[in-house]
């Protein structure tokens, strides 16, 4: 098997989305059992879904956004932001999505987006400082993610990620800013659980 020949992803917006551009996905230059064969004899390690980086390369938080993006509908990459568990993901702090969970500004919606066995849209309201960028992937910033986890995601994954979210200095996320940033907003659904999971967090933080 000749060794993959590879296509800037995305365009760079810093040294890890450059690194990042080394992302191999079915297209021009392979096919996805191309990359699949390649992968069976150790060329290529995967990253999630049809996305592929030499094997032995480091894989960043770039890459795997490109690669939660790489697993997407084309029809509404350019209309979402990753986030919720799948953005935690990105972050080193969950295990990679079964689905990708994205999310849809319903002041940006046009059209059904239909449906998708790998991907989870919701729609909600999105404020300028709650996305960020991955090699040029929109992915909510780590406070919208962690906002988005307490309230929305299951008990034991939610109380996981949220502690892992808080510990990365580097997200600036501690959960002392997760729990001011739940009781400034007024009549949010879930908040008082959303809360408590946060307290459970403490918890064990504590307990530890």
């Amino acid at each position: 098997m000749v060794p993959p020949t590879y296509a800037a992803a995305a365009a760079p917006d810093g040294p890890e989305a450059r690194r990042a551009e080394l992302v191999l996905r079915p297209g021009r230059m392979h096919t996805l059992n191309e990359l699949r064969a390649m992968r069976l004899e150790g060329l290529v390690e995967n990253i999630y879904g049809p996305a592929y980086v030499r094997a032995g390369d480091p894989v960043t938080a770039a890459h795997r956004a490109l690669a939660a993006q790489a697993a997407l509908p084309g029809q509404i990459r350019a209309k979402v932001v990753i986030g919720r568990l799948s953005a935690a993901w990105i972050y080193s702090c969950a295990p990679a999505p079964q689905k990708v969970a994205v999310l849809l500004d319903h002041r940006f919606r046009t059209t059904s987006q239909g449906r998708c066995r790998t991907v989870a849209i919701h729609e909600v309201s999105l404020g300028p400082l709650d996305t960020t960028t991955m090699g040029r992937v929109p992915v909510t910033a780590p406070l919208r993610t962690a906002l988005d986890i307490a309230l929305h995601a299951a008990e034991e994954p939610a109380v996981q990620a949220l502690r892992a979210l808080a510990a990365d200095s580097s997200l600036e996320c501690p959960l002392d800013y997760i729990r001011q940033a739940l009781q400034a907003r007024s009549r949010l659904p879930g908040k008082r659980q959303a809360l408590e999971r946060i307290e459970r967090v403490l918890g064990r933080l504590a307990g530890a």
